[in-house]
């Protein structure tokens, strides 16, 4: 599956039934010995009253907080999962619950709020001396 020029591996692992390792991940991501991919989406039960529950891992294997274009790959593909297609999914990841929605072929990511406002902090390096604002916006 694909989303604004990053693609990505999905498994439909809602049994638990499969064992994702960094090992085995880095292999499939691999774009010469495996399928090839700049990461995997892995659809899991939800735990705390989502529809799912939203696992990104990296090509080489290590696990993310979550991705922008990975979660609103992961939103079309889980709309279609159950026997009637959703307008809405929402799935938990390590940065919080999240929702898409589904618009024609567009999908909308509510993501979380920012967060770690520090304004005004002085930047000095050599031949630049100014102020500089810092935002926490999760992963993009």
């Amino acid at each position: 599956m694909n989303g604004a020029g990053n693609d990505f591996i999905v498994v439909d692992n809602r049994g638990l039934d499969i064992a994702l390792d960094e090992d085995i991940i880095a292999a499939l991501c691999d774009r010469h010995r495996g399928v090839g991919a700049d990461g995997l989406l892995a659809v899991e039960p939800a735990q705390n009253g989502a529809d799912f529950r939203f696992r990104y891992y990296n090509a080489d294997g290590g696990e993310a907080e979550m991705c922008g274009n990975g979660a609103r790959c992961f939103g079309r593909f889980t709309a279609h999962l159950e026997e009637e297609t959703k307008d809405v999914v929402t799935f938990e990841t390590i940065a919080g619950t999240l929702s898409a929605h589904m618009i024609g072929e567009n999908v909308r990511i509510a993501m979380s709020d920012p967060h770690d406002l520090r304004a005004n902090l002085p930047l000095t390096i050599p031949g630049l001396n100014g102020t500089i604002h810092f935002l926490n916006t999760g992963v993009p």
